[in-house]
This record gives structure tokens, sequence and C-alpha cells, in this order.
């Protein structure tokens, strides 16, 4: 069936080529009916189920009517025909995907992103934990956001590299004073800040605890400080 429609669409293009008076002809008329008859799917049977038609036109029907456009420019706009054959000849270069295709892929690209993301911010937590160690600021440096506190933790290492100096460490805590309050909690939580090693090692213990040993400290410290400060907070630590 597409075959003989396929022929009779040549037909009327070379006829309309050869004959000038082919438009106005009775001809023409009879064609077009015939080739949009071809087009459309005939009569459903009397004993097929009927199927709700979706409103407008569907895939098929626009790819016949540009079809068709395409091969009277052939004769009519030659010029015109052969750019769009360029155009088309460039689209077939490159690889065509189906939009749910991209889509599935944007969303596994997203979530590829997301756990590099969440591994970035564990390695950045453990970074700025191993700088409140090792380097100890006064109450006047010891302000704002945790990435400012090891910024200028780190700017302090690099003048104790430079003149030769030794670091000036943080004060050894108490067993008692290891448990970070409420504020601190949620300031980590936010990211805002990160735990010591004296916090953390606080608060994965009392995570295990308070899971059952649902939760393995590898598991907690893996997870990073912003989660288990997170988890912390659900059951209100006191201050």
């Amino acid at each position: 069936m597409n075959e003989l429609r396929n022929l009779l669409l040549d037909c009327r293009a070379t006829l309309r080529r050869i004959d000038a008076a082919f438009d106005e002809g009775p001809l023409r008329p009879r064609l077009d009916k015939t080739i949009i008859a071809m087009s459309t799917p005939g009569p459903a049977r009397a004993d097929a189920v009927p199927v709700a038609e979706p409103q407008g036109f569907n895939a098929q029907q626009v790819a016949y009517a540009w079809q068709q456009v395409a091969r009277e420019l052939h004769f009519t706009h030659p010029g015109l025909y052969a750019e769009l054959g360029d155009r088309v000849r460039e689209r077939l270069g490159d690889t065509l995907v189906d939009p749910a295709t991209e889509l599935l892929e944007a969303q596994a690209h997203l979530q590829q992103t997301q756990s590099a993301c969440a591994s970035l911010q564990r390695e950045l937590s453990a970074l700025q934990a191993a700088l409140a160690d090792a380097i100890a600021l006064d109450d006047g440096d010891a302000r704002g956001s945790a990435a400012d506190c090891a910024l200028r933790r780190v700017q302090r290492l690099a003048e104790c590299a430079s003149r030769g100096a030794g670091l000036s460490k943080a004060e050894p805590q108490r067993p008692d004073a290891s448990a970070p309050t409420g504020a601190q909690l949620q300031q980590v939580a936010e990211g805002a800040a990160a735990f010591s090693a004296g916090q953390r090692e606080w608060c994965i213990g009392e995570a295990v605890a308070r899971t059952a040993f649902g939760s393995t400290p590898e598991q907690l410290l893996a997870a990073g400080d912003r989660a288990l400060a997170r988890l912390l907070l659900e059951d209100a630590v006191p201050a």
C-alpha cells in the first residue's frame, strides 16, 4: 500500500512538471483524494473493539504531509528542496536520541553528580575536622562558617611552615566536654561547621546506641558529619 501511494505521489509530481495546467485539470483532485485515502487507516471491523483516538494528528500523518510537500518542492522549488536535503543529511550525520532516552540519561547523570557531591562533602568534613584537630583558633578567629575557619587554619599552617615554627594544637578536651551542644549539632547538620575528632567519636558511639546497633561505626563515619548530626538531632540531644 505504501509503495502504491508513493508511486501516485511521483506520478502527480511528474504530471505537474510536464503539464502547466495540471493543477486546474480534473485529474489532480482525483489523485489527491486517492493519496489521502491511502494514507488514512481503513474502516474498523464490525467486531473490533473501539479504541479512543487522541485529538490532533499523529506522527505518521505529519510525516506523510511533510513527505508530500517535499516531493512537490522537488519540482516547484528545486533550490529550496536541495537546501532541505542538505539539512536532513546533516541531521542524519548526528546521533538522534529519543527524548525519553535523553531524560533517562539526564536522570542517571544527575544521580552520579549527587553521589559525587556527597562523597566530596564527606571528604571536606574530614579535612575540616583534621584541620580543627591540628590547629587551634582563638575566640577572635573562630568565627564565621566552617569554610572560613578552615581557611584561617590553612593560612596559619602556611605561616608556621614559613617560619619553621611548630603548630599550635588545640588543648585536649575533657571526656565530658566531647559531647556537642544542640547548637553545634545544628551547625554541623546545616554544613556550617564540622565535628572535632572527640565530638565525632562521641556522636558515633551515641548514634550506635540510639539505633540499637543497627548502624556500624564505619557506616556512620562514611555517611559524613552532616548525616550524623541530623540523626542525633531527631532525638534532640541535650545541650
